[in-house]
């Protein structure tokens, strides 16, 4: 039987009485771990880490004794309001509004402490973006660990017959039609997408330069000039859509030279299975297949080393 965790879920509010949420998971509240953020992926919210069953990354680092936070960002998962046609907001929002509010309101429970970032798939361009732009202006981050995250796609992905590539190809007229895009209602995630959203996804996954939308400011060159954290990659060799190796290893190019790692999973590699997009941070196999490596990984910094 998993050990038993404490957890805490925490409103975090924003301007015009929207508010984020964070579900906090820890073993011992007189043994505080480090701070772990976790920040989750497109179409997507943050129980994606975690399930009522003790599986998925989150529990697995907090029975570690690191203290995690799994962010929802607006309109998503038990953030309010959620999504409606009448809500719109893009990922220039989700940079420079709702990342800072929830690393503040993490820095207000635990102050100084460094931290892990942890981003799975889109939410790890997001935070990429976010560190790119502010750096350590909240907290200073020791660490990180990417799931699938890339950013551009070549476009005959785009194309494939696979079902996320139709509904790609679509989202345009979806979201015009329905004033989002209404993921859970064609099931292909647990959260809808807003238009704003759709079209930054669109924009950036196409087009060679990396710059925000809405004021110009150029998230690639600012990248190539910030001192990066280590970092490792995931990458399932099976995630061929969303998150394919090769667009994992050209992301990790375009922030410029950092200490990197790529972890590569596939049977092929010794993995118990072949993990799809969402199952790398999730799946209960993890606990006993790959999770200890990034625990490892992790116990080579002193800042994040923590003990049994």
């Amino acid at each position: 039987m998993k050990e038993q965790l404490i957890y805490q879920s925490i409103a975090v509010p924003l301007a015009a009485a929207e508010q984020l949420h964070l579900m906090r998971f820890y073993r011992d509240k007189n043994r505080l771990g480090p701070p772990v953020f976790m920040l989750h992926s497109a179409l997507a919210c943050g129980e994606g880490f975690y399930a009522s069953d003790g599986s998925g990354l989150a529990c697995y680092l907090a029975r570690q004794g690191y203290d995690v936070f799994v962010a929802d960002l607006r309109g998503r998962g038990k953030s309010r309001p959620l999504l409606s046609r009448n809500t719109d907001f893009g990922s220039h929002q989700l940079i420079t509004e709702d990342i800072p509010a929830l690393l503040a309101c993490i820095a207000e429970q635990r102050g100084s402490a460094q931290q892990l970032w942890v981003g799975h798939g889109w939410g790890g361009v997001l935070l990429s973006a976010y560190y790119a732009r502010f750096g350590d202006s909240i907290a200073t981050v020791a660490q990180m660990i990417q799931f699938g995250v890339r950013r551009q796609c070549p476009t005959s992905r785009f194309r494939s017959p696979w079902l996320p590539g139709v509904i790609y190809q679509m989202a345009p007229l979806l979201t015009k039609v329905a004033g989002l895009l209404p993921v859970k209602r064609l099931r292909l995630g647990s959260s809808d997408e807003s238009a704003g959203c759709v079209s930054d996804y669109r924009q950036w996954s196409e087009d060679a330069d990396w710059v925000d939308l809405e004021d110009g400011f150029s998230y690639a060159r600012a990248a190539v000039n910030r001192s990066w954290p280590a970092s490792i990659y995931v990458a399932s060799k099976t995630d061929t859509f969303l998150g394919h190796p090769d667009d994992v290893r050209k992301f990790i190019g375009s922030l410029g030279d950092h200490d990197s790692r790529l972890l590569l999973l596939s049977r092929d590699d010794g993995n118990v299975r072949n993990y799809n997009h969402r199952q790398m941070v999730g799946h209960r196999d993890g606990d006993g297949d790959y999770f200890p490596t990034l625990l490892a990984w992790l116990r080579e910094s002193p800042q994040l080393a923590v003990g049994h």
